[in-house]
C-alpha cells in the first residue's frame, strides 16, 4: 500500500493533477487487458507484465501503474484508461 504523505504530494506528471488509489475493478480490467495482449502504455507499448495497483489522475483519463507498492512516475508508462472503453466497445460490437 502506498503511503497516504506520499499519496498526498505525488502528483500526475502529464496533467500535474492530484492521484487517487485506483478501484480494484479497474485494475482487474486493466490487467485483464494486459493478460490478453491489448493494453498498451502512453507511447504504444503493449504491457507484459500486471499492475499490483495504480494512481489515477483527477480526470480519470491517466493511470499511473503501481508494481511492489512504488509508482511508476514516467509519464511514458502512463495507461490511457480511454483503452478500457475502446476494448469495451470491441467485445460488446463482437457479440451483436
Amino acid at each position: 500500500m502506498i503511503h497516504p504523505q506520499l499519496l498526498s504530494i505525488l502528483r500526475c506528471p502529464t496533467t500535474q493533477s492530484q492521484l487517487q488509489i485506483a478501484d480494484e475493478a479497474v485494475i482487474e480490467s486493466v490487467n485483464a487487458a494486459i493478460a490478453a495482449g491489448k493494453m498498451q502504455s502512453r507511447v504504444m507499448e503493449t504491457l507484459t507484465r500486471p499492475l499490483d495497483s495504480g494512481l489515477v489522475n483527477a480526470d480519470g483519463s491517466l493511470l499511473m501503474p503501481v508494481y511492489e507498492n512504488i509508482p511508476d512516475m514516467n509519464p511514458d508508462d502512463a495507461i490511457i484508461l480511454e483503452q478500457l472503453d475502446q476494448l469495451d466497445r470491441e467485445i460488446t460490437e463482437g457479440f451483436e
